[in-house]
């Protein structure tokens, strides 16, 4: 009788092993949770070297202006990166150009780096891109640019430090994003001045017990307005088109 039921079990057994499958799976072949890794996908790239042939700093966008930054350039630079291959060959990829103008000269170093950025709607530059090719594309000079900000500088030529109000709200400075700007330096401050512009009223330089109004004026987007802050006084000086 033992010897029956011995042999029932080790037939249970063998029966057991040979329905588990064996592992054949190589070294390598599976990361730690034992899924096979996705091959890397292949990459169909051409070639572009833009030449900023423009006396402003440019930003290249892949396709529209809220697309990815490609690449900057200073005036006179060029640069070559890769692009994806174009996949419309009727229109071919697009690259817009936003352009860069510096507000602040070294004068102004203390208000940090101050930027105007603009666009001009005649350039975009279409090119069709195929794989591992190399193209030239020029950036030109805008004939119609764009701003999307006036700006004002007030000088302070006083012996005090003031803040710029407006229905007693401070002011931060573009840039440093200060509140006080120094004696002898520069408050930059930027507003947006769409359409037929901003009328700028209610404003007040305030120093130590002292507030002074500044002169009403329009600010238009692409625009510079230039004051000066004496202590007693605040004068407009002149206001210039951001171009060259």
């Amino acid at each position: 009788m033992k010897n029956i039921i011995r042999a029932g079990f080790l037939t249970c057994l063998l029966v057991c092993m040979a329905g588990c499958p064996a592992d054949t799976e190589e070294p390598g072949n599976s990361n730690s949770n034992g899924n096979v890794p996705a091959p890397a996908p292949d990459r169909h790239v051409g070639y572009v070297t833009f030449f900023n042939e423009s006396s402003y700093q440019a930003i290249v966008h892949q396709d529209a202006f809220s697309g990815p930054v490609l690449l900057e350039l200073s005036p006179g630079q060029s640069k070559k990166v890769e692009v994806q291959i174009s996949g419309n060959y009727g229109v071919g990829s697009t690259f817009s150009v936003e352009y860069r103008y510096s507000v602040v000269d070294g004068f102004d170093l203390a208000s940090g780096a101050v930027w105007a950025n603009g666009f001009d709607p005649d350039v975009q530059l279409n090119h069709v891109i195929e794989e591992n090719q190399s193209y030239s594309l020029q950036i030109p000079q805008p004939a119609h640019l764009e701003f999307s900000y006036a700006f004002v500088k007030i000088l302070n030529t006083s012996d005090r430090q003031f803040e710029l109000h407006y229905l007693g709200t401070a002011f931060k400075q573009a840039g440093n994003g200060n509140l006080p700007v120094p004696v002898g330096k520069n408050g930059v401050y930027q507003f947006a001045a769409a359409g037929e512009g901003k009328t700028i009223n209610g404003y007040t330089v305030v120093s130590t017990f002292q507030s002074v109004t500044v002169p009403d004026f329009t600010a238009r987007n692409s625009y510079i307005y230039d004051f000066t802050y004496n202590g007693v006084s605040v004068v407009k000086t002149g206001e210039r088109k951001i171009a060259f």
